[in-house]
């Protein structure tokens, strides 16, 4: 009988998931503690160089190899942390261009701005900006407006009560500060674009088209509850959405849907993937996957866990040409290496440690979970394994965010399986319709699609309304510390081990 991989045998097969591990401890190992930079970049080298010259002792080099990897961490959060650093307490002029639109806040509108003048040059900032309600100067801002602005830019403030850390989530961002600027502190003022990065021009222009998208929305045909739901669930716009809309998705555990992901991301991947047909393996068609998958990204406001999914549908794109099968785990860890280097305060973002813990649970259960259930008669229906595999993956994924979401919200939904069962199938119709809707230029198949939209929307609606009226649809008000989350994920973790421990010694056994 063919012995069972070990542990460790496994781990080997997995080195970039290692590499992301450590480097990611590291970097919370900086935001926890203060140590000296120059102490930890001087322990870096000298780490380094035992490692090196250490290559007849496997063991110590990989010893030594993996603390370096762990330093380097904390290396790479203290200057990110030095990146967002802001400079000055006192009132300065800055010239600015708005990266967002104005999302206006009773007597404020709120934005992202990217300074092009002074000592803030490059950084973002988070601009409120009080209404001027007599000549209304605030209705003409928009994505790309240029502004003259005197106000004082200060470090970013946690809010007194929860777990949600909003100075870190801003730096996660890429925003280094806040500024409030009173009505006679500001005026409109034509920026050359040509000031800004390469990066901030391109998502500037990016975020424009989004607009031209959602205005042809707009002229569709779709408006209030339905453009605010099309909108964020195909553009990743939630500006509109109000908060009953986000409180209903929230507690019936179908928010997820609203937030751009790997599932949106995989719906148009399937899409193109029809649409190519034979030529899907096509070097130039892979090519234009990328390239529009990107393009995807871009004009959602590249959230981290699209991000995610991209860089790894790009990897999966380019084995698929050359005929090699990717490797699920060492992909997620690349993509979460490219992630944190780029911007190491991500991993404090909320949609990082839900995306990453999400699929990395999927990855880890799934296939074991689902394998165990083909052992059953049954399952030679295609139905019945399409919803056992339904099944599997939603509660796999509500078991890998449920801690995060009751530390972050102090929330946990208890019908999310009735609530996928009815968004995820939908939030194929709104991707796709949508998607036609923007690119075919046929007014009659236009409205077909805004027709479909509507009707969707209306279901999802209807559904999600009547599941918020059931007895015990969450639990509120769950409180819990650092701690008692690291806890319940070490349960989960011996619990993952159980699973693919037990459940294939019984598959083995039965098969002799």
């Amino acid at each position: 009988m063919r012995r069972s991989p070990s542990f460790l045998e496994k781990a080997k097969l997995y080195p970039l998931a290692k590499v992301a591990v450590l480097l990611i401890t590291g970097i919370v190992l900086g935001s926890h503690f203060a140590f000296s930079q120059t102490v930890v970049i001087s322990l870096l080298a000298a780490f380094l160089l035992i490692a090196l010259f250490s290559y007849r002792n496997l063991i110590v080099r990989d010893i030594f190899f993996y603390i370096s990897i762990v330093i380097l961490g904390i290396v790479l959060y203290y200057n990110s942390n030095n990146d967002f650093s802001v400079p000055t307490s006192k009132s300065s002029k800055f010239h600015a261009v708005l990266l967002s639109s104005p999302k206006q806040h009773g007597k404020i509108i709120s934005c992202d701005i990217v300074v092009t003048s002074g000592k803030m040059t490059g950084k973002r900032l988070r601009a409120s900006i009080m209404r001027d309600t007599i000549e209304n100067r605030y209705r003409h801002l928009e994505i790309g407006s240029g502004i003259v602005a005197n106000a004082v830019i200060e470090k970013p403030m946690n809010f007194k009560e929860g777990n949600f850390n909003y100075e870190r989530f801003l730096k996660s961002h890429g925003i280094s500060g806040t500024a409030f600027i009173t009505i006679d502190k500001w005026i409109t003022k034509k920026i050359p674009l040509s000031s800004l990065s390469t990066f901030d021009l391109l998502q500037l222009k990016s975020l424009k088209y989004r607009e031209k998208f959602i205005q042809k929305y707009r002229i569709s045909g779709l408006e209030d509850n339905g453009l605010a739901i099309v909108s964020a669930m195909t553009l990743g716009d939630k500006s509109m959405l109000d908060t009953s809309i986000r409180d209903r998705f929230s507690v019936t555990g179908a928010s997820h849907v609203l937030a751009m992901s790997g599932l949106h991301l995989s719906i148009l991947y399937l899409f193109l993937t029809f649409a190519w047909g034979r030529r899907k393996r096509w070097v130039a068609v892979s090519l234009v996957n990328i390239i529009l998958i990107w393009t995807f990204v871009f004009i959602s406001g590249m959230p981290i866990s699209l991000v995610r999914s991209a860089i790894m549908l790009s990897v999966y794109c380019m084995l698929d040409v050359i005929h090699r099968n990717s490797q699920p785990l060492n992909t997620l860890a690349l993509a979460a290496l490219i992630v944190t280097i780029s911007n190491p305060m991500s991993v404090f973002d909320v949609g990082f440690q839900m995306s990453f813990i999400a699929v990395f649970l999927i990855l880890l259960l799934c296939p074991t979970l689902v394998s165990a259930g083909w052992r059953f008669p049954v399952f030679r229906f295609a139905f019945v394994r399409v919803c056992w595999n339904f099944i599997v993956v939603s509660c796999v994924a509500q078991l890998a965010v449920a801690p995060l979401v009751a530390y972050y919200f102090g929330r946990v939904s208890c019908y999310f399986l009735l609530s996928n069962a009815v968004v995820i199938p939908c939030t194929y119709v709104i991707l796709i319709a949508g998607m036609l809707l923007l690119i075919i230029p046929f007014s009659a198949i236009q409205y077909l699609m805004a027709q479909t939209l509507t009707f969707t929307i209306s279901v999802i609606d209807k559904s999600l309304s009547w599941i918020e009226s059931l007895p015990g649809v969450s639990i509120e008000n769950v409180k819990l510390n650092e701690i008692s989350v690291l806890l319940i994920y070490i349960l989960i973790a011996i619990i993952c081990f159980f699973i693919n421990t037990r459940i294939r010694k019984t598959t083995l056994f039965e098969r002799l």
